[in-house]
């Protein structure tokens, strides 16, 4: 049994009811701290939801409702299924060993490049003149010219005495 009202209590006994009684009714009263006054109610009224609230809360609720339900339609159209994964995952694959391929075509290719630019080259300096080479055309050049010079007048006069002196 919880705390009883004394003013109850009292004025029980004094009007007749018997101690047990009297005790078990002024229990069942609670005190006056805990009763809810009428300036109490009326807050409280004041603070509730009145019918146009809760519409409102419900309109709003429902349009939440249709607003999520439009976002979710949204992200399943724009989602990947597992089967996009597994064709982006394939094409994927393709495109690693097609990549591999033209590598390797590639590293063939910069091979036989290799091969051919050597080849070139080798072939460009079997075919080169040397620096003796040159030094040796020189010379003779050096004494083909001498003897062009040194004989000139004599062949220019051998060749007017031909043409005017048959």
């Amino acid at each position: 049994m919880g705390l009883i009202v004394s003013e109850v209590y009292d004025a029980l006994i004094e009007a007749g009811a018997s101690p047990d009684t009297a005790k078990a009714a002024a229990g069942a009263v609670p005190p006056a701290e805990n009763m809810a006054t009428k300036e109490d109610i009326a807050s409280l009224e004041g603070n509730m939801a009145t019918k146009e609230d809760v519409a409102r809360l419900e309109a709003n609720i429902a349009r939440l409702e249709v607003n999520v339900a439009n976002d979710i339609a949204r992200l399943e159209a724009n989602m990947a299924t597992k089967e996009d994964v597994a064709r982006l995952e394939a094409n994927m694959a393709r495109l690693e060993v097609n990549v591999a391929n033209d590598i390797a075509r590639l590293e063939a290719n910069m091979a036989r490049l290799e091969v051919n630019v050597a080849n070139d080259i080798a072939r460009l300096e079997a075919n080169m003149a040397t620096k003796e080479d040159i030094a040796r055309i020189e010379k003779r050049l050096a004494v083909l010219s001498f003897a062009v010079f040194s004989f000139l007048p004599a062949v220019l006069a051998f060749m007017v005495k031909l043409t005017f002196f048959p």
